[in-house]
């Protein structure tokens, strides 16, 4: 068994793996309450565990006390040039998220060809996969707050916008809608800018794969076009997957 846990900015999200790459059992819990977690019980019949960890070095601290209680092998993920079929193409590749470079990871084994994949959670990431003949290659991605981010943005950035309750409307009659309603359009269209342009580039409409707490969210959003939208697949555990593909892939 194998256990694969994503330290993302907010929440940590773990899975154990049965030996056929199946996800047998996961979980979630908020970065300040790690220190306080009891050790699951499915964690103790793993021998394996690979991290993914953007949360920084307290949180590292934190998982390595939690796992310490247990006989396992570590390892921590830090991207690389290529892995598993996929190339980086970052100048300095360990620039790139671990939790991005997992979901490309994961994106290229699953559909093979191009593909923007979005990472929904406090920071909304957008990163695009595109084809090299047998490879993945990821050629960029952009970076915005999350939904959440930018609403406490404005909230705590301007004088007469509070946080308030807030849903979507085409034609927004109060504040926190006008301010709900703004923030998801704005991801949505980052979204559909990357979708377009990778477009351009292959040469065919990329599958557009959305990840994270936000993800039903954004699908809603992007359900307004529809050229968009037929291409939109929502994918759990993205992340934990490309953890579990590099693991088996440095093991074997």
């Amino acid at each position: 068994m194998i256990l694969a846990i994503d330290a993302g900015n907010s929440r940590t999200k773990w899975g154990v793996f049965d030996a056929a790459g199946e996800l047998q059992v996961h979980g979630a819990c908020l970065n300040i309450d790690l220190a306080t977690m009891q050790v699951p019980l499915a964690w103790k019949s793993c021998k394996r565990v690979v991290i993914s960890n953007v949360a920084g070095p307290a949180v590292a601290e934190t998982l390595k006390a939690l796992l310490g209680t247990l006989d396992v092998s570590i390892r921590w993920i830090m991207p690389t040039g290529s892995a598993c079929g996929v190339k980086n193409g970052y100048a300095s590749p360990q620039q790139l998220g671990a939790d991005r470079w997992a979901a490309l990871i994961a994106a290229w084994h699953h559909y093979h060809k191009p593909c923007v994949v979005v990472n929904a959670g406090t920071a909304l990431t957008i990163d695009a996969l595109a084809t090299d003949g047998h490879y993945g290659v990821f050629v960029g991605g952009l970076i915005v707050p999350g939904i959440r981010l930018m609403q406490q943005s404005l909230a705590h950035g301007t004088a007469g916008i509070a946080e308030l309750p807030g849903s979507f409307s085409d034609f927004p009659v109060s504040t926190g809608n006008a301010v709900y309603s703004g923030v998801l359009l704005a991801a949505a269209g980052a979204i559909k800018a990357m979708f377009a342009n990778l477009q351009y580039r292959e040469n065919e409409p990329p599958r557009c794969i959305l990840n994270g707490g936000d993800a039903a969210l954004l699908a809603d959003v992007l359900a307004s076009d529809a050229e968009v939208a037929k291409h939109v697949v929502i994918a759990d555990n993205l992340v934990l997957q490309g953890l579990l593909l590099m693991e088996k892939g440095a093991v074997e």
